[in-house]
């Protein structure tokens, strides 16, 4: 290997990328090691997805994927960049960033495209989550008839809703922003109010539910609530000034007297980059009552206004129920309706004046607008509402101390109960493993369990099945915490259910894939689990086993050290992806075998700084030296972490062995 060559493999070793080569006259094509790895296989079955994007990319990415490297191959184009999901060897979909360049003869004569492919999946996965949050809050802010803006220390608009950019006359956000209030009102009025801006940021100060009067260019006159207050950044740093303003200049028309109609707004201390926090803040000072709704018209969320006006203490106690829990039937009914008819129509419906018929007998009356709950897909997944009090003034009912204390009370109550799940999660974690013993064979078990947070999706069982016979199962649940949690509560169920086939690894598998599979459907959630299970029988001197989508066990036979092939017809796919399907078994003979080891990829997927995987190969070294038993399962979880330099495991760890003696 030449200099230059060198150079480039350690340029795409440090920037974690793989190397792909295809050649397109032949149709062959070479992948990297990290390639490989991404993608799970090894030199052997790996498939082509230029040639046969088909077999292995999603449907969804298909379509841009084939024109763009159509455009390289047919078009003479000068360069692939693409960002696909594709399946890698156990059947999970992973986001890859793909670049390549074509190489051409003289003539022009495409030879072939070279490029490289690296793991971009927890950045997708970021960026969705991303995006369902702003959606949710450029909903509300577009949608509250009440003006929400920002203002950077110059007092230019940073952000605002379009309530806002309408009232100022600029059409559009867009357009408002990098403004200030002299590009719209009197330099008198522009003048004050940035002087205000100014004292609340020196002193730290605010203003809350202030009556300002407004001169326009022109000479309009209006009349407006305002409350300002200083936003801070993360650190505490001054980004700015933040504000809510509601005209009330109808009122100012017909009212010689104007009592004070805004809510306290939350301080704040926090740099509003975090979509969650913006969303609570928004709702939590805004002067109206505002409440989301599920397609059964069930409260998923409400602010803290909402709240005290339904009396219940806090959000958290409104979520799940209904108007009914309220109302009188009169109102649920049209209430109900009125929901019912914007998700199927897609209309708002727009400053409803309604009578609110209490269950205590007592009438107020409220300005409503609702309007369709949209996700980040465009679809509706249920109804948005605000509403104003037009009975009497909203007062100031709550403080921030109530509120912090509220919060610090659930979040304890939180802990508690997840400090109870994973005690009863532990508690079903085997403390000690059998020794099975025949005439000619002892089968000694060991374990290691460490979960990565409260609650795990790693587990392990050992099942009797008496007659010098015994089943052993591995399973990893897709991610950890709660819901990984609750599909493990689910499996342990289904393998009591199960254990009357325990004894044929195949149809025990397939036991446990179908009924999760219909538990999945019912509870319409998307996860999945992988599993290896194995039944050791003494009395035949064998070994079967099968595996839905886990990684392959590691064998140690007359001293040397393998990974067992469980490719192709063997592993199936994971449990409660596809229900129906059939688990083929293999069976390895106990002669010459000195012990099996079953695990989840929280061990060999630990990155050191530079990005390299832990790997499957030093698990194989480790387990190929002396030692034995639970201390030898301990050596191989302190290696991983000494390797990655952490003190604590990303992801569940959960390794089993069993340990032979005996034979000819």
């Amino acid at each position: 290997m030449n200099t230059r060559e060198e150079r480039l493999n350690l340029a795409f070793k440090a920037s974690n990328e793989g190397v792909w080569d295809w050649e397109v006259a032949t149709g062959e094509i070479y992948y990297s090691n990290r390639v490989l790895m991404f993608l799970g296989y090894g030199r052997i079955g790996v498939p082509n997805f230029f040639a046969d994007p088909e077999s292995c990319l999603h449907p969804d990415d298909l379509g841009d994927f084939k024109a763009k490297v159509d455009r390289v191959v047919s078009r003479n184009g000068k360069f692939i960049a693409v960002e696909p999901r594709i399946r890698s060897q156990d059947g999970v979909w992973k986001w890859f960033r793909v670049r390549g360049v074509p190489v051409r003869d003289p003539d022009g004569n495409l030879i072939r495209v070279v490029g490289s492919l690296i793991d971009i999946s927890k950045r997708k996965s970021a960026e969705i989550a991303l995006a369902e949050e702003r959606s949710l809050i450029n909903l509300l802010l577009d949608n509250v008839p009440v003006n929400v803006y920002f203002k950077d220390t110059g007092s230019r608009f940073v952000r605002a809703n379009v309530a806002t950019a309408e009232r100022m006359g600029a059409g559009t956000v867009e357009n408002l922003l990098g403004k200030t209030d002299h590009d719209f009102f009197e330099n008198e009025h522009a003048d004050a109010a940035r002087a205000i801006e100014l004292e609340l940021m020196r002193t730290g100060e605010c203003q809350e539910e202030l009556l300002e009067h407004e001169v326009w260019e022109g000479g309009r006159e209006s009349w407006v609530l305002v409350t300002k207050k200083v936003w801070y950044g993360m650190n505490g740093d001054v980004r700015g000034t933040f504000g809510v303003t509601h005209d009330v200049t109808e009122l100012m028309e017909t009212q010689s007297e104007l009592e004070r109609v805004a809510d306290e707004l939350l301080l704040v201390n926090q740099e509003i980059s975090e979509e969650r926090h913006l969303l609570r803040l928004v709702i939590d000072s805004i002067p109206m009552f505002v409440y989301f709704k599920d397609p059964e018209s069930n409260f998923v969320l409400v602010n803290q206004g909402m709240a005290e006006l339904i009396g219940e203490r806090s959000p958290e106690d409104v979520v799940g129920k209904h108007d009914r829990d309220y109302f009188l039937p009169g109102l649920v009914k049209g209430a109900t309706n009125d929901e019912l008819e914007i998700m199927r129509t897609g209309k708002p419906v727009i400053k409803k004046l309604e009578r609110i018929a209490w269950k205590d007998d007592h009438v107020t009356w409220s300005m409503s607008s609702k309007f369709p709950w949209k996700d980040h897909a465009g679809k509706i997944i249920g109804t948005f509402g605000v509403s104003g009090d037009v009975t009497e003034l909203v007062e100031t009912r709550n403080k921030l101390s109530e509120i912090t204390d509220a919060m610090e009370a659930r979040n304890q109550a939180l802990e508690e109960e997840l400090k109870l799940a994973r005690e009863i999660q532990q508690a079903a974690v085997p403390h000690a493993l059998p020794t099975i013993q025949s005439d000619r064979w002892t089968a000694n078990f060991c374990h290691c369990c460490q979960p990565a947070s409260d609650l795990a999706g790693d587990f392990l069982e050992v099942v009797d099945l008496g007659e010098n016979r015994t089943g052993f199962l591995v399973c990893d649940v897709m991610g950890h915490g709660v819901r990984a949690a609750l599909i493990v509560s689910m499996l342990r169920g289904l393998i009591e259910k199960q254990r009357a086939s325990a004894a044929e690894p195949g149809v025990f598998l397939a036991g446990l894939n179908e009924g999760l599979s219909h538990l999945l459907e019912r509870t319409r959630t998307e996860m999945f689990a992988t599993a290896f299970y194995g039944v050791v029988d003494l009395n035949k001197g064998e070994l079967r086993l099968a595996s839905a989508g886990h990684p392959s066990p590691i064998l140690k036979r007359n001293g040397a050290v393998e990974v067992l092939n469980l490719k192709g017809k063997v592993r199936g796919p994971a449990l409660g992806m596809v229900p129906g399907v059939p688990f083929n078994e293999t069976v390895v003979p106990l002669e010459g075998l000195d012990g099996i080891w079953g695990f989840t990829d929280g061990v060999f997927e630990m990155r050191d700084a530079a990005g390299e995987e832990f790997g499957v190969p030093r698990m194989c070294e480790i387990l190929g030296g002396p030692g034995s038993g639970e201390k030898l399962l301990k050596e191989v979880v302190e290696a991983a972490l000494e390797f990655s330099g952490e003190k604590v495991f990303e992801d569940d760890v959960c390794l089993l062995g069993i340990e032979f003696t005996g034979g000819a």
